[in-house]
This record gives C-alpha cells, structure tokens and sequence, in this order.
C-alpha cells in the first residue's frame, strides 16, 4: 500500500518514490505533539488526526536523526528502511510550507521608533482645516519596499502548490462524476437485473408446482408400483413381478410391430390397421400396466388419462388396441388340456370319487349397460339378474385351471343352448365325464358322444333324497364349487365385476376372455 507525506505542501509518496523512507508518528505523546507541531498540523481542534498510516518521509529529516544501518521489512522484496534515532524529529521544510504558516525569529520586524508628540493644542471652532495634524513616525521606506522582494520566491511556491492541489481536485471532481454516472448506470441495471430475478423466480415457482403436481400424478407409474408385490397384485391381479414380466414378455414381439387402433370396427388380427398414435411415446410396459389397472380396478379413461398424462381419447384407442392384442395372443396357446395332463394335476378328492372328470361346467352372467337398440334390450334382459347381462360358459379342470371360454350370448339363453353353441362339445373324448349343476339338462347331448355328465340329483317328486343321493350331493358339491371359484376369480377383475359400459359393447367378449385367462396366473385353486 502507498504512503503519502503528511506535511503541508509535500508531494511525496512511495507510489512515485519506491525508495523513500516514511515514518510514523513516535508513541510518546510529548515527542509526538513536538512532530505535530514542526509540520504544522493541529490534530486537538479536530482538523487533523494521526492513524496509523499517517507518515512522514525521511525528506524532512537530517542525516544526524538517523541510526546507523537499517532493518529490513518483512515483504515480498525486502528493502532497506532506515530507523531514527529516539527523540528524532522533522526539522527539514524547504519549499513545503506556504509562507503564512512559516514562522521564524525574523519574521516580525521591530517596530519603528516613535517620534514625540506635542500636546493638542485647543481648537477653535473657526480653526482652519489646514492647521498640521500630528502623525507618528512611519516605517522606513526601504524596509516596507524590501518586504514584497524578499516574499516573492514563496509566494510562487504557494502558487503552485494550490495550482497542484487545484488540478488534483479537479481530477477527483471528474472521478467523482465519471464515478456517479457509473453508479447510476449500475443502479438502472441492478433495477432492472432485480425485475429479471423477480420474473425468473415467478416463473421457477410456477415450474415448481407444474413439476409438483406431475410428480403428485407420475407416482402413480409401473417401477413404483411393480417394486412391491402388493401393489402388484391390487393394482393388476398378477402375484408376483415374475408373473407381470412373463405375461408382458410373452407379448411384447407383437406388441414392438402393434400400431394403434383409430376406431375401425374389425377384428381381422392382432396387428390393427391404422397409423401410429400418440399412446405409442408412452412405454410398452406402462401401456401394458394401464391396461392391466384398468381391468384390474375398473377405471375410467378420464382418470386414467390424468395418472398416465395422455388424452381420454388416446387411452381408450390403446386399451382397445391391447385388448385385441391379447384376446388374439392368448387365443393361440392351448388352454384345453389333455387328458393325460387333467390325470397329472387331477387332485385326489376327483381320483377318489370322479377320476373320469375331464371338465367343471357352469355359465355366469355379465352386467351391461342397457342398450340403446330395442331388439338388443330384449334379448339382454334376464329375469334371473333382473339386469340387462351377457352369458358365457365357463369350463375349469380339476385343479381350477381355465381351459375354455364360450363366446358371449344374451343373458337371456337357456344352459343347454349355451352348451351347445360354446364350443364345448367338440373337445370331448369318449370316456370323458362332465360335472355340472342342476340347470344343465345335457345328457341327451354327451350320450352321443360317449361322455358322461354328472349332476346333483332330482327328487323327481319325492318328498326328500335318499340316503344315497344325499351322499352324492355332497361329494358332487364339495368338488363342483371350485368352478364358482374360479368364476369369482374372473370378477376380481372390476372392469367385468360391475356394469360393462356401452362404449365398450364391441369389445367386451375380448375384454371377459382375457380376464379369464389371466387367473390362470395365480396359484392353483385346487390343491
């Protein structure tokens, strides 16, 4: 850090002077007004103030005040700086000081001598103004000519002195300005920065709850949910994470060539004539967990539209096309199983009491939505349900597996018309023997083909069962109900559990195949 000389008139620094040896004011308080008082500074009336980077240079000091040698500081680049000697202080002020703050014994002349007055004398009123006045003596013409000679040389020095000092403040005074209008600028563009902020820090807020709210609605995605194995199975009916990747691996092949469904009434294949859709930016495996939650929960397309970020629309196009994808899919592997495998997996109440058992039989109603077509009402109607329903046949082996499914038929069809239109007939064998309950009259059908049905009998008019049939009731009961249970596993499914709606009318047999084929997922009913 530079010093400045501290002395009146003394232009000296070690910015200019690298050399130039400055020294502080000494501790001693008599030694220190002593300094105060050699270089002209009153620091008791409060015009000046000694700190500790108020130094004087070493120009106004004799050779004698210094001490012999010197010490070096403790910088970078050391350097010589010679010491003074204790008691020293400034003496030397050549061309510093303007003259009015020198003083010397010379400087006030002795007053000249006084000539002796004579007494005044009494004037008259009508004295005339021309009567001599007593005057004193004058000073001498030399020495009052002498005087302006003699201060000319320190008046030039004072004079450019203040000149200097002039045109220092006047080189701040430009600082200064330069200086405000800098600050001026600064203070626009803080103002302005400060509106950018503002505006930045609104716009971030609303970001912040965008972001927030996405995340509120994208917690509800797959690798959430298929890390825990409850979750899986509320949210899509699957056991396990094994079950939900083996289901979504079996499909994905076609799924990778699938193109969205636009709306196109035909269900020629599981590749759908149409372009490509918005559903196709999300995943597959989160268009495969939508649809699974929507079978699984029952959820409307507006619902899951907000969880998933898609339009309604785009949501009901991929559901429909996934449903077509796996109704065809499933559709190609085997379920009807043969009869060496229903005797591997036969349990041992049906080797014990029905070991020719090939198939569980019974037909269960759908809800659906009341038509708007009048003929359609009609024949949806049962009286059973007392509800507009759809029927299908439901056949299970011995173990509980799901091996056929009949189209669907208007919930007002009779049992035997449905087993006969199922489909069921053709895959039986001759030996085979079917179990079913009271409503399927079919035996007049199996006897044909070798088959025999077994059903819990009729009084046919007596007043109770024998004991014979009472037996039989049971045994046919306790093996029969398992189809129940697999029909309710099927109902789990809420999108069939409760009213299909109309929307969904032309894909609704897709929609219960499917269900049925995924409870074969879960654990064996049957032990």
């Amino acid at each position: 850090m530079p010093h400045h000389c501290c002395v009146p008139g003394c232009v000296r620094n070690t910015a200019a002077t690298p050399d130039l040896s400055v020294h502080g004011f000494p501790s001693d308080p008599d030694l220190k007004k002593k300094w105060l008082l050699q270089i002209r500074r009153d620091e008791v009336r409060g015009k000046f103030e000694v700190g500790t980077a108020t130094k004087v240079c070493g120009y106004h000091f004799i050779e004698d005040d210094y001490c012999a040698g010197g010490r070096k500081r403790k910088r970078k680049t050391a350097k010589t700086v010679r010491k003074l000697k204790k008691g020293a202080y400034p003496t030397v002020f050549e061309g510093c000081f303007p003259d009015h703050l020198v003083t010397t014994k010379e400087s006030r002349k002795r007053p000249a001598e006084r000539l002796p007055v004579e007494p005044k004398a009494k004037k008259s009123r009508t004295s005339s103004s021309d009567d001599p006045l007593p005057l004193t003596a004058s000073p001498e013409p030399s020495t009052a000519s002498s005087e302006p000679a003699e201060s000319q040389p320190g008046c030039d020095k004072h004079c450019n002195c203040v000149l200097g000092l002039l045109s220092q403040i006047q080189e701040l005074e430009d600082d200064l300005e330069s200086e405000r209008s800098d600050h001026e600028e600064t203070k626009k563009e803080l103002t302005s920065s400060k509106a950018k902020v503002a505006d930045l820090e609104n716009g971030v807020a609303v970001l912040r709850d965008q972001l927030l709210d996405r995340q509120g609605r994208r917690d509800f995605r797959s690798d959430r949910i298929l890390a825990d194995d409850v979750k899986i199975r509320y949210y899509t009916g699957f056991v396990t994470l094994g079950m939900f990747m083996a289901c979504f691996n079996f499909l994905r092949p076609s799924a990778e060539g699938m193109r969205t469904w636009q709306g196109q009434r035909t269900r020629t294949g599981p590749r759908l004539t149409a372009k490509a859709g918005a559903a196709s930016k999300l995943p597959l495996i989160e268009q495969f967990f939508l649809v699974m939650v929507r079978l699984r929960l029952g959820l409307d397309v507006v619902d899951l539209a907000d969880r998933f970020e898609l339009s309604p629309s785009t949501v009901s196009r991929l559901f429909t096309t996934w449903i077509n994808l796996m109704y065809y899919k499933f559709a190609e592997l085997p379920l009807w199983m043969s009869r060496k495998k229903v005797n591997k997996f036969m349990p041992p109440c049906f080797k014990e009491w029905y070991p020719t058992t090939r198939t569980i039989i019974d037909g269960t109603e759908f809800f659906v939505e009341q038509p708007s077509n009048l003929a359609r009402q009609s024949a949806t109607w049962s009286n059973y349900k007392n509800h507009n329903t759809v029927k299908a046949l439901v056949c299970i082996s011995p173990d509980g597996t799901v091996t056929h499914v009949s189209p669907i038929f208007e919930g007002s069809i009779s049992d035997a018309d449905l087993t006969q239109k199922s489909g069921l007939l053709p895959l039986l064998e001759h030996g085979d023997s079917v179990m079913a309950n009271k409503g399927f009259d079919i035996q007049h059908m199996l006897t044909s083909i070798g088959v025999k049905l077994n059903i819990p009998p009729f009084r046919r008019g007596e007043q109770q069962f024998t004991p014979d049939q009472v037996v039989k009731t049971k045994k046919i009961a306790a093996v029969r109900i398992h189809v129940e249970r697999a029909i309710n596993r099927i109902k789990q499914y809420s999108l069939v559990a409760g009213v299909i709606p109309n929307s969904l009318w032309d894909v609704s047999e897709q929609i219960i195949h499917v269900c049925a084929f995924l409870t074969n997922f879960q654990p064996a009913l049957v032990g």
